[in-house]
């Protein structure tokens, strides 16, 4: 399996364990009587935060996939 489709397997991998995450911290929220009322939009930036960020990321690690995927093409070839 080539490294370009690696890194989109492990970034799509990553980004559902994050919205897994964060649906079971919803969860766990809904069901505590100590929550306050912002502890759900804490939540929400944070784990917004940490998405935004794989995915802003994501293109260049993709990049660099492809890069390095033609590198040992270009190696194998001589």
């Amino acid at each position: 399996m080539s490294k370009r489709k690696r890194t989109i397997f492990a970034i799509i991998f990553i980004e559902l364990f994050l919205a897994g995450l964060w649906y079971y911290l919803h969860a766990q929220l809904a069901q505590s009587p100590n929550a306050t009322a912002e502890s759900a939009a804490t939540i929400g930036r944070t784990m917004g935060g940490a998405m935004g960020l794989i995915l802003g990321l994501s293109p260049l690690l993709y990049l660099m996939a492809r890069r390095n995927d033609l590198k040992a093409q270009d190696h194998s070839s001589e």
